[in-house]
């Protein structure tokens, strides 16, 4: 309650004592205290703040974390550039394709984004990306998929796993029926209302027609040789903040605690997918198991995959510039999020 002169007089205490009450240190630093600094961080899963929060990872935080719910990649873009959010949640070559777009080549120095933090599920009974096809689509192989509506949303790890779908057969985009839609909850609605043969993206959206015998998986994306990380991204002037720099280091040590608490937890994370996102209890036990993550480096090795991404990409004429991809990835966190140095 706020402490006012109504209040004290209403107690029956005497304005020279309720003036020495408020003259108490603890008082008076309430009254004075400034808000916290707020770090606005985009996300893709609507059930993510409320984890987040049981979690208690962000609780005594020295600012507030503010969570916006900006489902795909061409929601985080606009968000970040707007600073409407200070971090954004992307997928790990999300910025191949960002980067590839720019009329100037991108430095560690110029790049507006830079990828500061990665993280995936390493259990193999959990796919993250895939291509499906529908059972009824009589696709017995690669090359079957030729002529096919193909559902797919632009411009993050989904895409990818489309585009690299398409180089392992054989195609082109003017080989299929490229449905491109906004998000990846979209393109998984178009393959589950059956307007699409064939999906690419997030597997447990479409989880529920494979259980049920209606389609398969042809293809998952450690198939492909993708990643497969979900990673938080952040502008320059964030990077060059040196207040917003510590905040950052201390929001990704936190997330830590957050991926402890998750892996030791799994039925309350299940039970806020049922509660608060309304999923059914199966999807949700699924969409748990599948987001249960770790942090990795970002290091010499990641670098070189997302790097034979990226030439793959430009040599197949998927984008029209070539990519630098050190230039959108920074490995200085890794400290905060692994407690490994930084990726040489």
């Amino acid at each position: 309650m706020t402490i006012t002169r109504r209040n004290l007089l209403a107690t029956g205490l005497s304005l020279p004592l309720a003036g020495a009450l408020l003259a108490v240190p603890g008082v008076a630093a309430a009254q004075d205290a400034k808000p916290k600094p707020k770090l606005i961080v985009g996300t893709q899963d609507a059930g993510f703040p409320h984890i987040a929060d049981a979690s208690g990872a962000y609780k005594d935080a020295p600012y507030e974390v503010e969570w916006a719910v900006l489902p795909g990649p061409a929601a985080q873009f606009p968000a970040l550039y707007s600073k409407s959010v200070d971090i954004g949640w992307l997928g790990d070559t999300s910025l191949i394709l960002e980067q590839a777009k720019s009329t100037t080549p991108w430095t560690p120095d110029t790049a507006p984004l830079r990828i500061v933090a990665g993280w995936r599920n390493f259990d193999p009974q959990f796919r993250q990306l895939v291509t499906v096809v529908r059972n009824s689509a009589d696709v017995k192989s690669l090359a079957d998929l030729r002529g096919k509506k193909w559902a797919f949303n632009y411009g993050g790890i989904n895409h990818l796993q489309y585009v690299l779908s398409l180089v392992k057969a054989g195609l082109q985009e003017s080989d299929i029926e490229p449905v491109q839609l906004g998000d990846g909850f979209q393109a998984a609605a178009a393959f589950n209302a059956g307007r699409t043969e064939v999906y690419s993206g997030d597997f447990v959206r479409v989880k529920e027609l494979v259980d049920k015998g209606e389609a398969r998986i042809l293809l998952n994306g450690d198939d492909l040789g993708i990643p497969g990380l979900t990673v938080y991204a952040t502008r320059q002037d964030v990077l060059q903040d040196p207040e917003r720099k510590k905040q950052l280091a201390d929001f990704l040590e936190r997330g830590r605690k957050l991926w402890a608490w998750y892996d030791a937890n799994l039925p309350a994370v299940a039970k806020i997918y049922v509660d608060k996102v309304k999923y059914t209890p199966e999807k949700a036990e699924a969409q748990a198991g599948r987001n249960k993550s770790q942090f990795v480096p970002i290091d010499a090795k990641l670098l070189k995959e997302e790097q034979n991404i990226a030439d793959v990409l430009f040599e197949r004429g998927f984008i029209k510039n070539k990519v630098d991809v050190n230039a959108g990835f920074s490995g200085d966190y890794n400290v905060f999020t692994i407690g490994g140095a930084a990726a040489q």
